[in-house]
């Protein structure tokens, strides 16, 4: 079933690895980071590479081509520096010019003391003046945004909510909209625990800082001690994915990584001493913790599960009269 249409409906998901949007069929996708402009050569321009006032590439090139990066694991996404470039590159190339509504989301235990903060951040770039972005080899463009009306969630709503409702915005699982619903909304730096009871977001639900990040300091540990060196932190996605770094076949490296990742994990859920009816688990690097979690009723989600859900809440807050 087609997802009922909003008009200029747009998400984005800010995560400290990739920020993650969509408006329509339109997709934005890349790492969180941003670097300094290099004289470039037109042939290594990819057509999903982003360019910045001239001033900036982010996500993918500023990887593969900036010699200085700016990254950041703050935890105040709206005070990072980054923060402002990367919502204000994926915004502009969903939306343009054109007015939209946005539906975005905080990490659980940093929502209800930076939700102000987050709504400060959004009412600003949506007063500020026109910034110019291009794509690929394409030629700048000036795009101001518009929004018309913003509406923020607590990270891991988003899953759930993928799961729960329709494309139409209404509950499609009764049952289990009924229960006990844990979700586990692994990020790169936050590790989410949202509880729901009858929908109702529990108490104890909370963020830690338990991310991927802590699997990928174990593996830089593990591939000094077995090859002499190892990437920078933001760089290791792509050998995390390939399962080779240096020519060499580092996978049993990751395995150990991410075990470790999800034992602590299973201590931290077991902690709360609640017996949830089922857990949802999602984040890009889910599939590496799923299989070692020891949990009834489990079921995985993928990257986009997030930008998926924030699109339903926003069908379900404005796509119906």
């Amino acid at each position: 079933m087609a997802l009922t249409v909003v008009k200029n409906l747009s998400v984005i998901d800010l995560g400290f690895s990739y920020t993650k949007g969509k408006n329509g069929n339109t997709m934005y996708l890349q790492p969180s980071i941003s670097g300094d402009v290099q004289p470039m050569f037109e042939e290594n321009i990819k057509p999903n590479d982003f360019f910045y006032n001239d001033e900036l590439f982010v996500g993918n090139v500023a990887l593969r081509h900036s010699e200085i990066k700016y990254f950041t694991l703050k935890n105040n996404k709206s005070e990072a520096m980054t923060s402002d470039v990367l919502l204000k590159t994926g915004l502009g190339y969903l939306n343009k010019n054109n007015p939209f509504n946005l539906v975005t989301g905080l990490p659980v235990l940093f929502y209800f003391n930076q939700k102000s903060d987050m709504e400060k951040m959004l009412d600003r770039i949506n007063t500020e003046d026109t910034y110019s972005l291009k794509k690929g080899r394409g030629n700048y463009s000036e795009v101001k945004l518009h929004i018309n009306k913003y509406k923020l969630v607590p990270q891991g709503y988003g899953i759930a909510m993928d799961y729960l409702l329709d494309n139409k915005g209404k509950i499609q699982k009764v049952h289990i909209a009924n229960k006990k619903v844990l979700v586990i909304d692994l990020g790169f730096y936050t590790l989410n625990l949202l509880g729901l009871d009858k929908l109702e977001i529990m108490k104890e639900s909370t963020s830690l800082l338990l991310g991927v990040e802590k699997a990928y300091q174990l593996l830089r540990k593990y591939l000094m001690n077995a090859i002499g060196k190892a990437p920078a932190i933001y760089e290791l996605d792509k050998y995390v994915i390939s399962g080779i770094y240096e020519g060499r076949n580092i996978k049993p490296l990751i395995a150990k990584a991410f075990k470790s990742l999800a034992i602590q994990i299973q201590n931290e859920v077991d902690g709360l001493n609640i017996n949830f009816d089922y857990y949802l688990i999602g984040g890009g690097a889910a599939y590496q913790v799923f299989n070692t979690l020891n949990f009834k009723n489990k079921i995985l989600f993928d990257q986009l599960s997030q930008i998926r859900g924030y699109e339903k809440i926003g069908v379900r807050a404005w796509g119906r009269n």
